[in-house]
């Protein structure tokens, strides 16, 4: 809850210190009214905090478009990317072996499919390097082939900061361990003899 809190807070830096902390109180009070039920953070069906900052800005007649925008991107996607990973290890570290595997599989699709992304870079590459072949000067391939690998690795950081939280930030704990039922034994007696034996089996009995 504080690192969602936290994160709201940043998208809210043009409103007075007095107004942030108000707003963070009130949705702190929401959050444990909503918890106060035994429910966990992770199940609460809440937006995301970037949302949540555009409605409160929007309460207080801001634009809340412009102010995100003018925001730094980078210190933004890295905070996200952050507590998107900072919610992985901690979902990970609740699941069993079977549910981190999924999420281990989908890591994996997310980098192949970064990977898949160099191909038309592969194939502009080759284009540029047959077009230079008439030109008197080797170091142009090394500059060509250097300026297409750097506008790669920036298109796959944006890509990858753009969706691993996305993809992650939302994945809830899953505990795939069979749940043993507990069985109690109720033996009542009847003059000398036992009555027949009743099993209560989630809290429901069955008479035998």
């Amino acid at each position: 809850m504080d690192k969602y809190l936290e994160e709201i807070k940043s998208y809210l830096e043009i409103l007075d210190k007095s107004a942030v902390e108000k707003e963070i109180n009130n949705i702190k009070k929401v959050l444990e009214q909503n918890m106060s039920d035994g429910k966990k953070f992770e199940e609460l069906n809440l937006v995301s905090a970037e949302e949540q900052a555009k409605i409160i800005l929007k309460s207080y007649n801001i634009n809340s478009e412009i102010v995100l925008n003018k925001s730094n991107f980078f210190k933004r996607k890295g905070k996200e990317l952050i507590s998107a990973f900072n919610h992985l290890l901690d979902i990970m570290s609740k699941n069993d072996f079977k549910a981190n595997l999924k999420i281990i599989f989908d890591m994996l699709v997310l980098l192949i499919f970064i990977s898949l992304v160099k191909i038309p870079f592969i194939a502009i590459r080759n284009i540029g390097e047959s077009l230079l072949q008439n030109i008197d000067f080797p170091l142009a391939y090394d500059i060509w082939g250097f300026a297409i690998e750097m506008v790669y690795i920036i298109v796959a950081i944006m890509i990858f900061i753009n969706v691993f939280p996305k993809w992650f930030r939302k994945l809830k704990p899953f505990n795939n361990k069979k749940v043993k039922k507990e069985v109690v034994v109720e033996n009542k007696k009847i003059g000398n003899d036992l009555e027949s034996i009743s099993l209560t089996d989630n809290n429901e009995n069955k008479d035998k």
